[in-house]
Formats: C-alpha cells, sequence, structure tokens
C-alpha cells in the first residue's frame, strides 16, 4: 500500500509537470512560429526541436526512477498553437530495451598482450549464447562464421577468428571498432549472404534485438523478443514481464529466473532503470511532415543521435 501511495504522488508531480510544460510551451512555441513564419519549414522544424529541448530539459530534472520512467513514457505530448497551421507530437520510448553488441568483447583481460600474440579478444559468454539462441531459432547455417564476423568488426584488429571473418580485409571501405546503426549492422549480414548464400539472417527481426547505443538493458522496459532469447524459463509468461507488465522490479531477487539467468543478466549489463529513452517528434504543416527521432539522457539532460526524415 506505501509503494501505491508514493506512485500515486509520483503520477500527480508528474501530471503536474507536464501540465506546466505545455502551458509554458504555449508562449515559448508559438513565439518560435512567429520569428520564423518567413522562412522555410525545414528550418522553423529545427527552431521548434530546440525549443522543446528547452522545455524537456527543465521539465524532466526529477524523472529518476523506473516509476517515474513508466509514468513519463505513457504521457501523451501533443501541441497545435491557435492561428498556426501546425501541429506537433512526440512519444518517448526506452532507449535501454535491446542488447548492445558494442559491449559483447570481454574487458577483463590484457589487450595489448593479445594483440600482440595476435589472438582475438574474447566474446563474453552471455552474448555468444544471445546471438547462438537467435541464430539457432532462425535456422542460420554458419552460426559460428557470424558471430565470428560480427565480433571481428566490434573489435579493432584485422586479424580473422575464423577463415573470411574479417570484412575490412575484403572492403577498405568498411568501418569496424564500433557498430555504429542498424545500416552498419547489415552491411555484416550482407557480407555473411557473400559467403554463405544463407538468407535466413534476413528473417531475423534484428531491430528489435540489437541495439548500439545503449550502455545497460533496462529490465522493466525490455523487448519481449530480448527475453525470449535470454531467459528461456521466462518464456510462457513472457507477456507479463514486458507488454503486460504491471508493477516495476527492483532487482534479480524479484524476478523468478535461474541463477545461470541472472549471470547472464548481469553480463548483458541487464538493470531495472535506465535514464536512456528514445524519443521521436513529428511536425506537420499543410502538405509537409518532418519527422525528429533523438536519443535523450534523462540523468545528463544531453541530448544525441538525431535523425531527420520527411
Amino acid at each position: 500500500m506505501k509503494r501505491k501511495g508514493i506512485a500515486l504522488l509520483i503520477t500527480i508531480a508528474l501530471v503536474a509537470t507536464i501540465t506546466a510544460l505545455l502551458t509554458v510551451s504555449t508562449g515559448i512555441l508559438d513565439n518560435s512560429f512567429k520569428r520564423i513564419s518567413n522562412k522555410l519549414f525545414f528550418i522553423q522544424s529545427n527552431v521548434f526541436f530546440k525549443d522543446f529541448i528547452g522545455i524537456l530539459q527543465q521539465s524532466t530534472k526529477d524523472i529518476n526512477s523506473s516509476d517515474m520512467l513508466d509514468i513519463f513514457l505513457m504521457i501523451p505530448i501533443a501541441f497545435a498553437p491557435e492561428h498556426q497551421d501546425i501541429a506537433f507530437d512526440v512519444s518517448f520510448a526506452s532507449d535501454a530495451s535491446t542488447i548492445n553488441l558494442n559491449h559483447m568483447l570481454a574487458t577483463d583481460v590484457n589487450v595489448t598482450e593479445l594483440e600482440a600474440q595476435h589472438e582475438p579478444i574474447p566474446v563474453k559468454i552471455a552474448y555468444e549464447s544471445y546471438l547462438d539462441h537467435i541464430l539457432s531459432v532462425y535456422n542460420v547455417s554458419d552460426k559460428i562464421l557470424l558471430l565470428a564476423m560480427i565480433a571481428d568488426s566490434v573489435d579493432n584488429d584485422v586479424d580473422e577468428r575464423v577463415a573470411g571473418s574479417e570484412i575490412a580485409l575484403r572492403d577498405p571501405l568498411f568501418s569496424q571498432g564500433t557498430i555504429y546503426n542498424l545500416e552498419h549492422f547489415k552491411k555484416i549480414l550482407e557480407a555473411y549472404v557473400r559467403e554463405t548464400r544463407d538468407y535466413n539472417v534476413f528473417k531475423i527481426p534484428w531491430h528489435d534485438l540489437i541495439g548500439f547505443r545503449n550502455d545497460r538493458v533496462d529490465f522493466n522496459h525490455i523487448n519481449k523478443e530480448v527475453l525470449y532469447h535470454t531467459a528461456p524459463e521466462l518464456q510462457e509468461n513472457i507477456a507479463l514481464y514486458t507488454t503486460e507488465r504491471i508493477e516495476v522490479y527492483d532487482s534479480l531477487d524479484t524476478v523468478p529466473v535461474e541463477e545461470s539467468t541472472k549471470k547472464n543478466f548481469e553480463e548483458l549489463g541487464m538493470k531495472f532503470y535506465s535514464p536512456n529513452v528514445r524519443g521521436t517528434m513529428r511536425i506537420v504543416k499543410g502538405d509537409n511532415t518532418l519527422e525528429m527521432a533523438f536519443s535523450y539522457n534523462l540523468k545528463t539532460q544531453e541530448v544525441s543521435h538525431i535523425e531527420v526524415t520527411n
């Protein structure tokens, strides 16, 4: 009962904050429109985006827990100033719902020594198990090669883990050391298909399974597909922990999984709160529509990874 009372207070406080946000934004954003009413829609949208981020930074300072994050992600934000033919809406989702492959290499090793011996940096067992399970489910023919290709794309050397796994040796334009986004990852899949003619890798819903920005995985917002491949014992009731989740979980002790799964969770960077969210702003003016996606850290109030489409 005490926890529910606290959650209720949090809800009231956050709703009040968002209400204040929209009230203040009416004046600020309307001024933005007036300042640039004679300029191009793209310029208008950028000024609009900048003003909104300023308001966001002012109003989200106190969101620092799973309960508050849940509420924040559920509140719709939309705005349409009077006497203007422009409108916008913003939606937020956790940016920590997938496994970041850039963290797959072991960190408790002597990298300099391994490089001197031309030995690869080992892949963390939990990441190898996760990818192996995915590739097995989707009947990928050469799991060893694809796993090696991914790992060789994350490390900085050009030493092949297995024959044909170092893409940079065949494609000098291929960037390695970090996988930046899904488009970059697809180049690895394309290289794999060229080697094997196994097109099953394109049937895998990679966008639901892997990420490239988050430092941790937020269990309370984990994708259903990710949990399916990391916790076999939860598969029968997997929706109760994902799409149908009601309560927030605050530790591994509250999740009914085996000790081996808990160890995998820890190695995969599983936590129970992450301040990283992904925002999508849609701006409409007449027949023009522009969408701006961005990453936002509720703790540091930093904006990054801005992507614009129209």
